[in-house]
């Protein structure tokens, strides 16, 4: 009924709209899903959904994976311990042998438990704020024995820094005090005690009398190699996150960004041994390494920074490629550039003095085996033997991420002896450095969940993405090409009925002419060998008597 108040030209248009729906409403709905997908998989090329989905999950905020990880690490970091028993200290000490004959005992087998407490997120400048605790906890059944079972013929390391100390400040006379106080009290050069004394505390009587002379400087009444090392006092951490480049590195370590003990005074006059602001820990890299990029690492017991260089691209850990980094070969010695300054007492090549960190004791670091250092101070041992395979400290990184996935750091302590004419107690180790122990710090594999993280970002996600993209980009090139084709050249012609045709059709057939009923059915087409159609609303007359009969 509506049709019919329709004005001629009216009813013509609606004709025409009709026949273009018909015509043309399947080609444009595929170009038009077609252009859709295209713009998809541009978008996708464009914004790289893996870098966002890897910005999202390593992201600094409460609740969220990365700060999981440093608030309870779930890197299993181990060390293993050896150490140095002196086997012909009589028949060296009487003259018999030149050369001082020495073994290594272990290894004692510990893990090194660490939580970052008090974290503080700053947005403002972009940093993250920790409090690092550390705790060695002994496995015996993974040692050669309990540490209580193992009995050692080692060097009085109290006898022996506080003589170099006093040695080194102290007149003549004061020496000749303590050498005196030193046979009083019978202390001996070498000593016999347990592996557990020697690295967690033993008394002896030179210790306790500077403790009670000196409590301000000696603050402790027995003295152990491990007690020491790890005897920390709750310190501030601030790490850089806001920028890439610079990320997790550290920005500064007890409100210091360098070390004071090593000459530090201010950034720019700060040196490679002593500037911390810019250097590792070894929990996370920034990512995106290059290989000629130089990793300094930092550890609080090591007193300085430790340079870790390209050695080669490596493959493993599930198919993940990755670089490794070892310590440069003049690491520790004078003439490298993270070597500190020196202008008094200088230890030879090859050894890093850290006294300014431990009480001014004579300790020094240096590779495991007295590997690369002065050849004449390795002459005077017997029994070192070492092994650039077994004795190199290196870090396996994940370049795209910074994720490390082993980590061996290998260092031995020593005590360097200096002398005074007053004390004739250390003579016989004159200008020696004494090798002590020596540690292995490492983690084997990351732990479980960063291998499926590391696996599902770097070898699943990049295929599965770009098949994604370029199926997409096909099926939508292919839906608007042929979308574009229909559109000009239509699969279907309108045909209008004859005005003279003699075919009475009945009611219920004119009624089956009704817009809606056709376009949902699309009864009223019919393909023919020219691919025509008849119109939807056939002869206009024949509809106009249909209209008056009802």
């Amino acid at each position: 009924m509506t049709i019919q108040n329709v004005p001629s030209k009216g009813r013509m248009s609606i004709i025409k709209f009709q026949n273009f729906t018909i015509q043309r409403r399947q080609p444009v709905i595929r170009l038009v899903y077609g252009f859709l997908l295209v713009v998809i998989a541009i978008i996708m090329v464009l914004i790289d959904p893996i870098q966002k989905f890897t910005e999202w999950k390593t992201q600094i905020k409460n609740d969220s994976y990365v700060m999981k990880m440093w608030q309870n690490p779930t890197y299993k970091l181990y060390a293993d311990i050896w150490v140095f028993n002196y086997t012909n200290v009589p028949e060296y000490l009487s003259g018999k042998e030149k050369t001082i004959r020495v073994e290594e005992v272990g290894p004692f087998h510990y893990q090194e438990l660490r939580t970052n407490e008090n974290i503080t997120i700053n947005d403002k400048d972009g940093t993250l704020t920790i409090m690092p605790k550390i705790v060695l906890k002994f496995l015996p059944e993974e040692s050669i024995d309990d540490t209580k079972n193992v009995n050692l013929y080692i060097p009085n390391i109290a006898l022996i820094a506080i003589s170099t100390v006093a040695a080194d400040h102290l007149p003549y006379l004061a020496n000749s005090g303590l050498y005196l106080s030193a046979k009083t009290m019978g202390s001996k050069l070498f000593t016999t005690m347990n592996v557990h004394e020697f690295f967690w505390g033993f008394k002896d009587p030179v210790v306790t009398v500077a403790h009670k002379l000196f409590p301000g400087w000696i603050d402790f009444d027995s003295i152990g190699l491990l007690d020491r090392f790890y005897a920390e006092t709750p310190t501030k951490v601030v790490l850089e996150m806001r920028d890439e480049a610079t990320r997790y590195s550290i920005n500064s370590w007890g409100g210091s960004g360098g070390i004071p003990q090593q000459g530090y005074t201010d950034l720019n006059s700060s040196t490679s041994c002593n500037r911390i602001k810019g250097s590792y820990e070894g929990l996370m890299i920034s990512p995106h390494m290059t290989r000629d990029k130089v990793i300094p690492l930092y550890r609080r017991q090591a007193c300085r920074i430790f340079p870790l260089t390209y050695v080669k691209d490596m493959n493993g850990y599930s198919g993940l490629d990755y670089y490794r980094y070892e310590v440069a070969k003049d690491a520790f010695s004078r003439s490298s550039s993270f070597a500190c300054n020196c202008t008094s007492n200088c230890l030879p090549d090859g050894f890093v003095d850290i006294s300014g960190c431990y009480y001014g004791f004579p300790i020094s670091l240096s590779k495991p085996h007295f590997m690369d250092v002065d050849p004449v101070q390795a002459s005077y041992y017997t029994g070192m033997n070492p092994d650039p395979e077994k004795h190199t400290t290196k870090i396996d990184v994940e370049p795209i991420l910074g994720v490390p996935l082993s980590f061996y750091s290998k260092i031995q302590v020593n005590m360097a002896v200096r002398t005074s004419p007053g004390n004739p107690l250390t003579s016989p180790l004159k200008d020696k450095v004494l090798p002590l122990v020596w540690l292995q710090l490492y983690c084997k594999e990351p732990p479980a969940d960063v291998i499926q993280l590391l696996r599902l970002r770097l070898i699943i996600a990049p295929p599965l993405v770009i098949t994604i993209e370029v199926l997409l980009f096909l099926v939508g090139f292919f839906l608007g090409v042929q979308g574009a084709y229909r559109l000009i050249r239509p699969k279907y012609k309108i045909k209008e009925v004859r005005q003279d045709s003699k075919v009475i059709r009945r009611r219920s057939s004119i009624r089956r002419t009704s817009l809606i009923i056709n376009i949902a059915e699309n009864k009223c087409f019919r393909e023919d060998d020219e691919r025509e159609a008849v119109s939807l609303l056939g002869d206009p007359r024949e509809l106009q008597e249909f209209i008056s009969r009802s």
